[in-house]
């Protein structure tokens, strides 16, 4: 099943994970992430690993049962090819653009205030409270961190 449509973001209905443990799973593979910049700008504005890539899985994948069993219930109701780790720098923002996947999920892991996503004059928080959001890929949008700390994510989209 596709994801259903949403204006900007939702909350997916009745789906909640335990984001402490995906934070203890991550963290044994955390040194793997690798920096991408800001279409060759010099400022650093997101870290990330890909779990999943086009339908192929990291040999890191299995090693992570509990992100597993939920990539694992996700792909029961939704299709996705790319599942990742995205963290985003502090003090950074990314530019206005769209994604060609659409709709994408986001799990938010670590966050604070001043994290946005934003669409034209709308600005959305996603707390780490295990809620599972929609995100409205396909609109232009952009995404802020101007708090203390990284910010990350882990998302399942459509390459």
């Amino acid at each position: 099943m596709l994801l259903t449509s949403v204006d900007f973001i939702d909350r997916l209905p009745d789906f909640y994970c335990d984001v402490g443990r995906m934070i203890r799973e991550y963290k044994t593979i955390e040194d793997r992430l690798e920096d991408v910049s800001n279409h060759g700008n010099a400022i650093l504005v997101q870290r990330k690993f890909h779990l999943i890539k086009n339908n192929i899985r990291s040999d890191v994948f299995e090693t992570l049962p509990y992100t597993n069993q939920l990539v694992n219930q996700i792909s029961k109701l939704y299709e996705f090819n790319s599942v990742n780790y995205r963290m985003i720098m502090p003090n950074t923002c990314y530019n206005w653009h769209y994604d060609t996947g659409g709709h994408c999920l986001h799990v938010p892991l670590i966050t604070n205030h001043g994290c946005r996503f934003v669409y034209d004059s709308k600005a959305f928080s996603m707390p780490s409270d295990g809620s599972i959001y929609i995100v409205n890929n396909s609109i232009h949008h952009s995404f802020m961190n101007a708090g203390p700390e990284p910010r990350l994510h882990f998302t399942f989209e459509n390459l």
